[in-house]
């Protein structure tokens, strides 16, 4: 039946392209990991919901949840299901229903296309309105290879702990390493923990960043001593740089500021750029903004560089 959002559950926002299949089915493995209901999200644009029903269809979305419904019953029969049908702006009515969800799926066609659940529009909208983590796959995106890396990207304002939050959590749900990639680029106002790193050689300044970015993770790799931590500090751009690390990652983790807010840990321009660009699922984060602040002394037992 058609139902509210549950509390906790894996949203997907479907549509009627092959390519919505593909997010419904990476939908349903992160909801059977994590032992939570999927709900699944169909909407269709007022004026094509006006154009149906004119053409006398009484409920003119109801063939797209019920292919997927069937589908999911092949998958898994035992996962709970919900779904709901709407009419309106797909971004809106998905960031409403993200309001109760844990994480929010959508799907694309892949670079230049255009659709009502795509890249473009619908999902930066959706990024902006919610705090909910928001999944994009890429028609394009190649499958990952059994156990492949979670890999997370830390940006230079340190405002980053919902994010690594989640990266750790997704790699602990699939049994799988954690790659954590922080760039960084050097001008005369960069101070990195009371350290002007303009000047000094790339080996050392690259040393540093790495030391801090090990202490800055201690914490969350304490809380998940099953997972396995490899750092990389990197003095290149963080778009270019984690788009390379995408290659053969189950998933690329990433923050965005979202509407209004300051902070971040991959910021605006380049989270889209990602969603774009990587050659793996993205999992966009909004979170609040965090300082960058640890003993001298901290490192996470088994983190490698």
């Amino acid at each position: 039946m058609d139902t509210d959002v549950p509390l906790g559950a894996v949203l997907v926002g479907l549509d009627e392209s092959a390519h919505s299949a593909r997010a419904l089915s990476w939908a349903a493995d992160e909801a059977r990991r994590r032992h939570v209901p999927l709900h699944l999200m169909h909407v269709l644009d007022d004026l094509a919901w006006v154009h149906l029903v004119a053409e006398g269809t009484p409920y003119p979305m109801r063939k797209v949840v019920g292919d997927a419904l069937v589908m999911l019953r092949d998958w898994d029969p035992d996962l709970k299901v919900t779904w709901s049908q709407r009419a309106g702006d797909p971004a809106a009515r998905l960031a409403i229903g993200a309001q109760a969800a844990r994480m929010t799926v959508i799907g694309s066609h892949g670079r230049g296309a255009v659709s009502q659940i795509v890249l473009g529009s619908v999902a930066t909208e959706l990024i902006a309105e919610t705090r909910c983590p928001v999944a994009v796959l890429r028609a394009d995106t190649p499958i990952p290879r059994p156990n492949a890396p979670v890999v997370v990207g830390i940006g230079g304002d340190k405002s980053f702990t919902a994010v690594l939050d989640a990266a750790f959590e997704e790699a602990h749900s699939r049994q799988v390493d954690l790659v954590v990639v922080h760039t960084w680029n050097v001008d005369a106002s960069t101070v990195v923990d009371g350290l002007e790193l303009e000047g000094l050689p790339e080996s050392e300044a690259r040393s540093h960043e790495t030391a801090l970015l090990q202490r800055t993770i201690a914490a969350h790799a304490r809380s998940h001593p099953d997972v396995g931590v490899t750092v990389h500090a990197v003095h290149d751009g963080a778009a270019r740089t984690l788009q390379h690390y995408s290659a053969g990652a189950a998933l690329l983790v990433v923050g965005s500021r979202g509407r209004g807010e300051i902070g971040g840990a991959v910021l605006g321009s380049v989270s889209q750029d990602l969603v774009r660009s990587a050659a793996c699922p993205v999992l966009v984060v909004r979170g609040g903004r965090t300082t960058m602040a640890v003993a001298a002394d901290e490192r996470p037992a088994g983190a490698r560089s």
